[in-house]
This record gives C-alpha cells, structure tokens and sequence, in this order.
C-alpha cells in the first residue's frame, strides 16, 4: 500500500468514525424525545475509502397503527368529558336529584296528600316536590347546553389547530422533499414531520400516502384530501348558544363537511367526531328525553274544563240538535241516520254537578249500553236520553244526584238537562267533559268542543305563559327548560296550595271539587294525579328509549341509558387508551433509542477511532523518515 493510499484511508476512516460516533452522540441525546427516530450511521465505500449514510430506523405498519390510536382515544375521551358533565344531572344513585327520583318523590308526597286531602302541609309538600322536578328538568336541560355549547367551542378549536398545523406540515413536507432531492440529511426533518401527523391525529381521523421524493399526502380517515402538495383550508362557523332545537354548523375539509348529519364524508375518528358525535347525537337525544318527561309532566297533570250554560238558571242545553251533531251522523245512510255510535270503543263521558255538591259520572260506551239500547251501534236520541237518566238515578254518592236532575230533549231536538230546583245551589247545573276511559275514544253529543275533544289547560305544570298543553311527546322541543311550577298554585309565588285537591289551577272552569266551597274531605283528584305517573302512555321513539310506558318508567330508562353511555364510552376509552399505549410501545421499541445500545456503540467507534488515529500518525512518521531522507 502506498502511503498517499494508506493516508487517505486513514483520513476517510476517521472521519467517518467521527460521524457515527456524532449519530450516535445525537440517538443518546433525542433518547427522552417521544417522536426521535433512531439515526443510523452505515458505512458506505466511496473513493478507496469509506463514507457515512445516514437513515432512520422506521416501521410505517406501526406508525399508522400509532396515528389511528391517537385518533380513536381522543374520539373516546371527547365523548367521556361531555357524558360526565351530563352524569351531573343524575348524581350518584343516593343523591336523589335525577328526574326520576324527583318524579318519585313527587308520586309520594301525592298519595300522602290523597290519604289526608284536608291537610295544607302534605299539599304543600307536593307543590314543593313538583317544584324541584321542574327545577331539576330546567337544570338538566341547561346542563345539556351547556354541553353542546363546550363541544361548538371545542370544534372551533380543533379547526383553528388543524389549520395551523397543516400549515407547519406544508414547511416541513418541503424541507423534506428538498432534501431528498439534493441528498441531504433529512431524518430529523422526516421526525418534525411525523410529529406534526401525530398531532393532527389527535384532531381528526387521517390516513397518508408517501410519493416519489419522500412526498407526503393527508387525507381524512374518509378519504378527504386535508394535504395534497399543499395544505386544504378546514372551516368552521362556530354557534353562539344552543337553546334546544339549535342544529350546529358542520365542519368543512376543502369544501366537503365532514361532521352532522348531511355529510357524505363523515370523519370516524379524532377529537372532532367526537365532539360532534356529543354535541349533534348523545347531548340532543338526552334532550329530547328530557323534553318528553316535561310534556308528558304537563299532559298528565293537565285539566279537563267544563262547559257550562245558563249557570245561574235550573237549564242546561246543548250546542246543537242531536240530529246534527258528529255522534248521531246526519246525512248517513238509510238506517244510521240521526244515531249515535257507541260500539267499538267509542264513549260519552261527561260528568253532571250541582253547586250543593252533588255529582255523577255519565259514561256511555258499548258495555254500558248493554240492554239499554238495542244496538250500541245506533243508539237513538230517546235511547240516549234514558241511558242518562238511569244514570243519573242509581246515584247512591253522598249527596247524592238522583232526582235532581232530568235529562230529555227540548223542541229544537237538543239534549237538556234540567234541575228540579227553581234557584239556588240546587239549580247551578255544571256539565263537566271528562277525558275517554283508557283504549277508548270520545264522542260529541252536544256538550264538547269540536270533535269532542274537552278543553283543557296546563295544571300543576306549565311550561308557557298561556297554559297550553302540547300535543304529544312529539312536539316538545325545548319544554324542559321552560318547565315551572304553575303560579296560581304555588306558594312561593302566591299561590293556593288547595288548588292541587280542588282542581282549578287553570281556572274557575277547571275546578274538579263538586263542593262549591270547603269540600277538604275530597281526594279523587289527588289519588287521579298520582296515578298519572304510573299510567301507560306514549313517547317519541326518537330519544332512544322504549316508546310506550309509564312516566316513571321512561325517567327511570332515562337515568340508565345515560349511565349506559357513560360506562360504554369509559369502556371504550380505555380499551383505545391500551391499544395506543401498545403500539406506542411496538413503534418505540422498533425505532425509539436504547441508551446502552449507544454506549456501547460509542465505545466501539471510539477504539475505531484510536486506531485510524494511529494508523494516520504511523503514516506521518513514515512521511517525515522519507522526507529526512531525501533532504
């Protein structure tokens, strides 16, 4: 071997050495970084010696199994952070501040109010039991918007960090792409990259494909272009406040949403579906099941007005002849004609009252009818009209009704209905509509409003100022918010606390005691609005709860299926939390830095070191031995 040979060598060599040792001085210094990549040094031949290209340790199966865990924990935890706040309105099974246990609480003070209808302590007790139902409801639907509106905030947050950091991938891709091109050292450039997917996963669900060049392209877990040599503007329109009812706006990856309903590119992972999934699915169906508790609140306690004509005389008629009415089909055919239908399910219900106290419930219907028509089906005027009156003489109540009043039919064919009494309390007729016996549907003979449907009002529970009474658990957006303690019987806002025996609360109308005052011994209408709660009845299979049951059952299915969704999504949570921290450990095992490794990898290159060094200064003393020789 020559000596400029021997000398380039030795030269190559430590240099060479020198850079390992540096790589390997670098991998002991990143070795606490979460996102360093081991650096690897391999010796390359070049120009007789050797030469140092440097690579990273990577393993892109793992790295995206790593991006993926990143995105699913933090869809999980969005979902958990919002299901706790809504937990709040539960509290723990003790606490007793559910809705359902209020709704409990409000059925027992009820019957202890029905079993002692005379004392005013026990009725108070029910308005304030009714009170803190509403208010819990009122909480429970703020506690939801409240929710909703932290998720708005939180997606408005995630757009704003999405860009940016779309924008820092955009710099580091080019830096990367540079390098490559020129043959740069680009490793620590490819790990500023990778840091930046990392967190991008957090805020949405991605997925990359690498191109020519080391060229990286991001698209949503749904397959909308976030990166494609250069960065898409993800939008967003935050919403002020969220009364119930309030739809979100959705966010948009390059001009496609990617959130609600309406996307056709819905993303399934990262912070953002979770925040949309809280605030557009889990919050609203919660919502709208505090929203059916409230309806249904105010439909059972509702009451049944009266209809009262020529009060203050002994004579009571109805609207019109019952010749014309709904119930005895005018114009029908041959043989039906001026008849009532009262088979099938159909049913008269009105009750008869005097202002002595003195009452009777009339109900007609197929079975009572029985023998006193001679088909249910065509009951006649006549056949009604003694129906009536046999009604009303088997009154055996105390006072009792019987032989006060007559029913009959007045020369323009109407139903009238006539006191014996020329004056006073005897002769103050009221016609009370009462609501159809359960499974059964009303009829008009008269008496009703149209359809035969009777008039009734908000009673223990109003939710507007007019005291109207929703139609249905179907219509009862934003009800639960509104919810209140109807005034006219609530203490605290001087209101009478009789009115829960007595009926009324809506009105003169709506009073339900026959006695026209006093009357402390009656508890029919307190033992009727106990029983309300257990009573089978629909609700809008929207909220994700069984759509019949009683009140109590659908509150008590409330608590649980948000405690359900609680636990799922902590199940979940977890489960995602362990898969991330198992490929975390898989993808820092496979390319992360072992210290002792580099140590001694350190103490190898620098015995290399020692002997290239040598090698070089054996070389010199052989130059110099020549050079002296030749002087």
């Amino acid at each position: 071997m020559g000596l400029a040979l021997a000398l380039n060598s030795a030269r190559t060599s430590l240099l060479a050495t020198s850079t390992q040792i540096a790589v390997a001085a670098r991998n002991t210094a990143g070795a606490s970084d979460p996102f360093y990549t081991r650096k690897i040094a391999n010796l390359v031949a070049a120009g007789g010696g050797s030469a140092v290209s440097i690579q990273r340790a990577t393993d892109v199966a793992l790295f995206d199994r790593k991006l993926a865990g990143t995105s699913s924990v933090a869809a999980s935890e969005a979902v958990l952070d919002g299901l706790a706040t809504l937990q709040g309105t539960i509290g723990d099974t003790g606490d007793g501040t559910s809705p359902a246990a209020r709704l409990g609480a409000l059925n027992a003070a009820l019957k202890a109010a029905a079993n002692q209808p005379d004392d005013v302590a026990l009725a108070r007790d029910a308005v304030d039991r009714a009170r803190d139902l509403a208010t819990s409801l009122n909480s429970s639907a703020a506690a939801v918007e409240t929710v909703r509106a932290q998720a708005d905030a939180g997606l408005a947050e995630s757009v704003v960090r999405i860009n940016d950091l779309l924008s820092q991938f955009e710099a580091a891709n080019r830096v990367v792409t540079r390098g490559t091109a020129n043959g740069s050292d680009v490793t620590d450039a490819l790990d500023d990259r990778d840091r930046i997917l990392a967190g991008l996963s957090q805020e949405i669900g991605i997925s990359t494909v690498v191109r020519a060049g080391n060229d990286v392209a991001i698209y949503t877990d749904s397959g909308v272009p976030l990166f494609e040599r250069s960065a898409r503007r993800v939008a967003f329109t935050p919403t002020a406040a969220f009364p119930a009812g309030t739809t979100g706006a959705a966010v948009i990856v390059d001009g496609v949403p990617v959130t609600g309903a309406d996307s056709p590119m819905p993303v399934q992972s990262g912070r953002i579906a979770g925040l949309a999934e809280l605030r557009d699915g889990v919050a609203t169906r919660y919502e709208s099941q505090l929203d059916g508790i409230a309806a249904s609140l105010i439909d059972a306690f509702a009451e049944t007005g009266t209809r009262v004509l020529n009060q203050a005389t002994r004579q009571v008629s109805a609207l019109g002849a019952l010749a014309t009415t709904e119930a005895f089909r005018p114009g029908a055919a041959a043989g039906t004609a001026g008849t009532a239908d009262l088979g099938g399910a159909n049913e008269v219900a009105f009750a008869l009252s005097l202002a002595d106290g003195s009452a009777v419930k009339i109900v007609l219907n197929a079975s009572t009818m029985a023998g006193a028509a001679a088909d249910p089906s065509r009951v006649t005027p006549a056949e009604l009209v003694a129906a009536i009156n046999g009604r009303i003489a088997a009154d055996t109540a105390t006072p009792s009704l019987s032989g006060k009043v007559t029913a009959a039919l007045d020369g323009a064919g109407r139903l009238t209905l006539t006191t014996a009494a020329a004056s006073g309390a005897a002769a103050q007729l009221t016609v009370q509509n009462l609501d159809a016996t359960a499974g059964r549907t009303l009829v008009d003979v008269g008496f009703g409003v149209t359809g035969g449907v009777p008039p009734r009002a908000a009673g223990l529970f109003a939710a507007d100022a007019g005291g109207s009474v929703p139609s249905g658990p179907f219509a009862a957006t934003g009800l639960a918010a509104r919810l209140r303690v109807n005034a006219s019987v609530d203490p605290q806002r001087g209101g009478d606390v009789a009115l829960l025996r007595d009926g009324g609360i809506a009105g003169a109308d709506y009073r339900s005691n026959p006695a026209a005052s006093g009357g402390t011994a009656f508890a029919g209408r307190l033992r009727t609005l106990a029983s309300v709660l257990t009573a089978d009845r629909a609700f809008d299979a929207s909220a994700d709860l069984p759509s019949r049951g009683s009140l109590q059952d659908f509150a008590t299915a409330s608590v649980g299926w948000l405690a359900g969704k609680r636990q799922a999504a902590t199940a979940e949570s977890n489960y995602q939390s362990t898969l991330l921290a198992r490929a975390s450990d898989a993808y820092s095992n496979a390319t992360g830095v072992n210290t002792d490794d580099e140590t001694a990898t350190t103490l190898a290159l620098e015995r290399s070191y020692t002997a290239s060094a040598k090698l070089l200064t054996l070389v010199n003393d052989l130059l110099k031995t020549l050079m002296d020789a030749v002087r």
